[in-house]
């Protein structure tokens, strides 16, 4: 599927932590990664969290929906523990 960055602009503080597109995109390309559905929001809207290793060694989580049949992504971060534990661990 083909990802969309358009949601997300550096001038805007839109890559924490030095995250970049390509670390984005070893996430989302990692097997190992897990795709939850985020809470409060209905299935219909196809709104998902990723939690994966990025190709940095760290867990980033990736907040996207899907428009159009493109991955748009929408805000990420570096998780923390009970990101971790919720997102990564648990599933």
């Amino acid at each position: 599927m083909e990802i969309d960055f358009s949601g997300l602009s550096e001038r805007n503080g839109d890559y924490p932590d030095r995250i970049t597109q390509s670390e984005i995109l070893s996430v989302l390309d990692n097997p190992r990664h897990r795709l939850s559905t985020l809470e409060d929001y209905p299935l219909k809207d196809f709104y998902t969290i990723a939690c994966g290793y990025s190709s940095k060694k760290r867990i980033l989580l990736i907040a996207s929906n899907i428009e159009n049949l493109k991955r748009k992504i929408l805000q990420v971060k570096v998780a923390d523990e009970e990101e971790i534990e919720h997102f990564y661990c648990a599933g």
